[in-house]
């Protein structure tokens, strides 16, 4: 799943111009004007990403809306959500979509 994990990097690479990509919380972190996406390897089964509009919640930040495919994305708070995938075939045909939505999320961040 590793491999396929990169193809998801490189789509949060490319969500807008500018992005930067650190560490934080021991993972990939990716940020423009402020941090907007982190890797989650926690569990040994799936690669996470959780899409956010920074480390603390914003309660001033325009909501969030994004369209994804159904089961896609799991929303945790208004301007908190997160993908999971659960196998390498399931990035692959994701991959495209996850792309689009990433690119519409960075967009939005203020």
């Amino acid at each position: 799943m590793a491999e396929s994990a990169r193809g998801l990097r490189a789509a949060l690479l490319d969500a807008a111009p500018g992005v930067v990509e650190t560490l934080k919380w021991k993972a990939p972190n990716f940020a423009t004007v402020d941090d907007f996406a982190t890797f989650n390897f926690r569990r040994p089964t799936a690669v996470q990403v959780i899409l956010h509009t920074g480390a603390k919640p914003k309660p001033e930040h325009p909501e969030i809306t994004v369209d994804a495919p159904a089961g896609l994305l799991r929303w945790a708070d208004r301007n908190r959500a997160v993908v999971t995938f659960g196998s390498s075939d399931q990035i692959l045909e994701h991959r495209d979509a996850f792309a689009t939505l990433v690119q519409s999320w960075a967009a939005q961040l203020r």
